[in-house]
């Protein structure tokens, strides 16, 4: 008997292990979920919007490192997909997006809900086709899988309405091939001459992004034997403990002032597994190494003076075997006593909170998530203010960390805390977002109750679009638009059927944490913070206190 093509396509996905697809069923797209009705290999996971369904393929990538697939109808189902997959290409997440497409006759002639899909996808994704003959499916539905997984990219098939249900009849020939190209090194010379500017410098310093993730315990013995100090991009904190005596926290707007110091003053800087763009906070005069498993990426962004093709886990390795142990330097002791006093300031201005009003300071809500979670939870992050206070005071240890890095979309937490849950379902997944951030799409909160996946969500109210009314002040522009007017949040998390708390002063905000944490169903926790905190840099130039200044005078005057 005949296979249909929709049967062919699932078991391509089988075989390179896919076990969701978050989507939305619809009439140009039913023909090919049919199959998934009986089969048990491949859960279909219904979601509210179709762009919270691509976040959760996207994360559940970056959490895996396997193929996250996502599903939208033809027209508004496909549009509705793009954010999340732009927030995977740009986060080099493997993604696959499925869409439907009116009936064969009808492409062309402006029928309804009719998109051009492939011009649509054309820039996000690296393999973007239509299949329209039965004999394409296997080897069409092999490559997207394979292109994504190998170039770490997005890949789009589109499917006609009619052509899921039609007959293959030719003999059905699909393989995966394990992707090796991640365990790549640079020759032992290339290796030997890194080795050998480590030990000639006096101040190296690391400065690891989200490419360091799965190189962990190499990383920390390449910085614990030549004692160099390791500073993280934002996507790559986690690469290193917080606690580490070598840690210096991050880079950049939302970085550490010791991260800052220490890169401003080595004569060597390690680049390893980043792409990091901000060329103002790298060093002006010191050596430059960079190592990438791709090719292309060395050198992008920034002049190298060495360049290793490589992953990032042998390459290490591989390097913490060629350098010398080194004794205890000045640099490092300098920027150790740095990093100390600025940890300690920042608990200072977590817990400053006024003793008669209880004002909770949005710092505070990490500190206590620092001390509260486990080891090994998974923590999703949103864009905006709650990402300043969460990248600065939440201390990492072993824990799970997701945002949407190149992309920066609001929307992004809630969906990823609920994949990171489906990945690692043994483990405590918790969203943090802002009110802006969570409001874009919460009606995905239902879909964890649905599913019984118990997610927590700290979603920091102060009714503002905070990180805006900041970023217009640094401007000199007076306040506009950020105003929000916000539901009751733990209300809604009472009428959908899980958890609510609703905390306004800061001696409520442990004993709501620790109750929300332990609840085996979905929890919000809607925390209302000081809504005139301002996300400071490390550093402010004269210009942005300027800006701010301008703006603070303009309101007052109301000019």
């Amino acid at each position: 008997m005949a296979k249909t093509v929709a049967r062919v396509f699932w078991e391509v996905l089988a075989s390179h292990g896919v076990e969701q697809v978050f989507g939305i069923p619809g009439d140009s797209i039913d023909l090919l979920l049919e199959p998934l009705a009986h089969d048990r290999r491949i859960q279909f996971v219904q979601v509210r919007h179709e762009e919270a369904g691509a976040f959760m393929a996207s994360a559940w990538a970056k959490k895996t490192g396997r193929l996250g697939v996502c599903l939208g109808t033809a027209g508004p189902g496909a549009i509705h997909l793009l954010n999340g997959l732009y927030d995977a290409k740009l986060d080099h997440a493997p993604v696959l997006a499925i869409t439907g497409q009116v009936g064969l006759p009808y492409i062309g002639t402006n029928f309804f809900q009719e998109v051009d899909t492939l011009g649509l996808f054309g820039h996000v994704a690296l393999y973007n086709y239509q299949v329209t003959d039965p004999s394409q499916i296997a080897v069409m539905a092999d490559l997207a899988c394979r292109q994504a997984l190998a170039k770490r990219g997005v890949t789009h098939l589109s499917f006609p309405f009619e052509v899921p249900r039609m007959a293959v009849d030719i003999p059905v020939r699909h393989y995966s091939i394990p992707n090796h190209a991640l365990d790549c090194m640079p020759t032992p010379e290339i290796l030997d001459q890194a080795a050998e500017w480590l030990n000639e410098s006096e101040r190296p310093v690391i400065l690891a992004g989200r490419g360091a993730l799965g190189a962990r315990e190499e990383l920390a013995a390449l910085a614990e034997t030549a004692l160099i100090p390791v500073i993280n991009t934002l996507p790559g904190k986690g690469v290193i403990r917080d606690d580490h005596p070598l840690a210096m926290g991050g880079l950049g707007l939302l970085g550490a002032r010791p991260a800052h110091s220490a890169m401003e003053d080595c004569d060597l800087c390690l680049l390893l597994g980043t792409d990091y763009p901000y060329l103002e906070f790298l060093p002006k005069k010191a050596r430059i190494i960079q190592i990438d498993w791709e090719a292309s990426q060395i050198g992008k962004r920034h002049l190298v003076d060495l360049g290793l093709v490589g992953s990032a886990r042998p390459t290490v390795d591989a390097l913490r075997a060629r350098v010398r142990p080194r004794p205890l330097t000045r640099f490092v002791e300098r920027v150790q006593k740095e990093r100390k006093e600025w940890l300690e300031s920042m608990v200072r201005l977590a817990e400053r909170g006024d003793a008669d009003s209880g004002r909770i300071h949005p710092q505070l809500i990490a500190e206590q998530l620092s001390r509260l979670v486990e080891d090994d939870a998974n923590i999703a992050v949103d864009v905006g203010n709650s990402l300043v206070w969460m990248s600065r005071n939440f201390r990492i240890r072993r824990q799970g960390w997701l945002v949407s890095a190149w992309l920066g979309s609001m929307g992004f937490a809630l969906p990823a805390a609920i994949a990171a849950k489906i990945a690692q379902p043994q483990r405590r997944s918790v969203a943090v977002a802002g009110d802006g951030a969570f409001t874009m799409l919460m009606g995905d909160f239902v879909t964890s109750l649905k599913y019984d996946w118990p997610i927590t969500v700290v979603v920091l109210n102060n009714r503002k679009l905070g990180m805006i009314k900041f970023e217009q002040e640094v401007h000199g522009i007076p306040e506009f638009g950020t105003n929000l007017y916000n539901p009751d949040f733990a209300a809604y998390a009472e009428a959908a059927g899980g958890r609510g708390f609703r905390v306004e002063a800061a001696r409520d905000l442990e004993g709501a944490f620790e109750e929300a944490l332990a609840c085996e169903k979905s929890t919000i926790v809607d925390v209302w913070v000081d809504p005139d905190e301002k996300p400071l840099p490390p550093r402010i130039s004269f210009s942005q206190a300027r800006g701010y200044a301008e703006a603070w005078f303009r309101e007052t005057l109301g000019v």
